[in-house]
């Protein structure tokens, strides 16, 4: 399993979500048909904000993980 962890949303030289450089880091979880998971840290408003362009842009709902949730977390060992 691959693991690809963002610790900041990707912006354009203006700042603006730049849903090319998203898709390009996350398709690294997939390479050669394995099974990968991407993380995506989130830490105030403007990641947020990012986030939610990168979802309208690829028209994709993106799962929001507790992380004080240790079922959950655990699940996405699991799998």
């Amino acid at each position: 399993m691959s693991l690809v962890v963002n610790y900041d949303m990707p912006v354009d030289v203006n700042h603006q979500p730049d849903c090319e450089t998203y898709l390009h880091r996350i398709g690294r979880t997939g390479r050669f048909g394995k099974v990968g998971l991407a993380i995506n840290l989130i830490d105030g408003d403007r990641s947020r904000h990012i986030l939610n362009e990168i979802e309208h842009h690829f028209k994709i709902k993106i799962k929001r993980i507790d992380p004080n949730n240790i079922v959950e977390l655990e699940e996405l060992e699991a799998s």
